[in-house]
């Protein structure tokens, strides 16, 4: 969306696809079997959807990120540093 948010549709048996969608100002997205995750404009990444092996942690994961990507059931940030 314009404002940054996300809208979602589908599926949604796990929580990756919230029908009210996910507030905030997003940059990139990425979703993988049955979770997804957000880059903000600040850096920091925002998940949500199963977690069950640490795929979409629901507190997110701060730091200062420039990409991000996701898997069936991994997800994986590029640091703005490179490390």
């Amino acid at each position: 969306r314009r404002d940054g948010g996300i809208t979602c549709w589908g599926r949604n048996v796990e929580g990756q696809a919230p029908p009210a969608g996910v507030e905030g100002a997003f940059v990139a997205i990425a979703a993988g079997m049955l979770h997804s995750l957000a880059l903000r404009r600040d850096g920091g990444i925002t998940c949500w959807g199963r977690n069950v092996e640490g795929q979409a942690p629901p507190a997110g994961v701060e730091g200062a990120f420039v990409a991000i990507a996701a898997g069936m059931l991994h997800s994986l940030a590029l640091r703005r540093d490179g490390g």
